[in-house]
């Protein structure tokens, strides 16, 4: 595919946060759903109304990404609900080529942007972009609208999330996420579920490419992506069991785990919920 630079810009940060806080924080008062259930477990599960997942494809060889990693960032610090609304930045490899190696960059990104890319009939990938709940998404001045309007609608797929780490004798920590799902008010015939990492306060001293001489902060960086797991119906439930091993540079306390539902045949992001470790 072709690549091509996106037509993202950056909006004055102060009068969109205050805009978004406004706008989101206000039409949603919700409790969360993240409990302890015992010194080391944690579980969480989905609201009856819809998660927005948004999905940002950037890269540190960008020139055009800093601006749209920092609005990213500005939605966590805007203390918006995970109940509302789930970030996650995807760092994608085909900039690398320029002289700048992103470290947190996969291939396996690159191949989901793609594949997101055919869903919605575009020609190209590009950097940045950002993806609604499935959806290439460009209406910046319109976001809290929109976020509002598919958070508003009602849950087809429920999904519960637990997570809780042990330690070998060798000082290896090991995540043990447990996943289950009910699609039984889904449309959907065929469910796909994916298990996501993403750690935030992450930064980066580029010292070349087109950001050379940049420090880059980045939030919500997806540090492994697990999946698809499939559900059909007649069946129902999904229950999935999945074993990560923490890597030494993750930093634990800014980690969260991901577990989202999308429609394999549209890209639609049917629900999701996140849970913070």
């Amino acid at each position: 595919m072709e690549l091509s630079i996106s037509p993202f810009v950056s909006p004055p940060m102060k009068k969109l946060l205050l805009f978004i806080l406004l706008t989101l924080s206000s039409s949603f008062e919700m409790l969360a759903a993240e409990a302890v259930t015992d010194n080391s477990t944690r579980t969480s599960s989905s609201p009856e109304n819809r998660v927005v997942l948004l999905e940002l494809y950037t890269s540190e060889g960008c020139s055009s990404c800093p601006p749209a990693d920092q609005f990213l960032s500005s939605l966590k610090s805007a203390g918006i609900s995970t109940e509302q609304l789930i970030p996650m930045a995807f760092h994608v490899t085909y900039w690398d080529y320029i002289g700048w190696k992103d470290r947190f960059a996969n291939q396996q990104f690159d191949k989901r942007q793609r594949e997101l890319a055919r869903k919605n009939d575009l020609s190209t990938i590009y950097t940045p972009q950002f993806v609604l709940s499935g959806d290439d998404y460009r209406a910046y001045a319109t976001f809290s609208e929109d976020v509002n309007r598919l958070a508003a609608e009602k849950a087809t797929v429920a999904i519960s999330l637990s997570a809780h780490i042990t330690s070998d004798r060798n000082d290896t920590d090991t995540l043990h996420l447990d996943l289950s799902a009910d699609i039984s008010m889904s449309e959907v015939e065929d469910v796909a579920f994916y298990l996501v990492v993403i750690e935030d306060n992450l930064t980066s001293d580029v010292d070349d490419g087109e950001n050379e001489g940049r420090k880059l902060h980045h939030d919500s960086v997806v540090r492994q992506f697990l999946g698809p797991y499939y559900q059909s119906k007649p069946q129902k439930q999904l229950r999935r069991e999945q074993a990560i091993t923490l890597q030494p540079e993750w930093k634990r306390q800014d980690i969260s785990i991901i577990a989202f539902a999308e429609n394999p045949q549209t890209g639609e992001v049917l629900q999701a919920v996140s849970l913070k470790y």
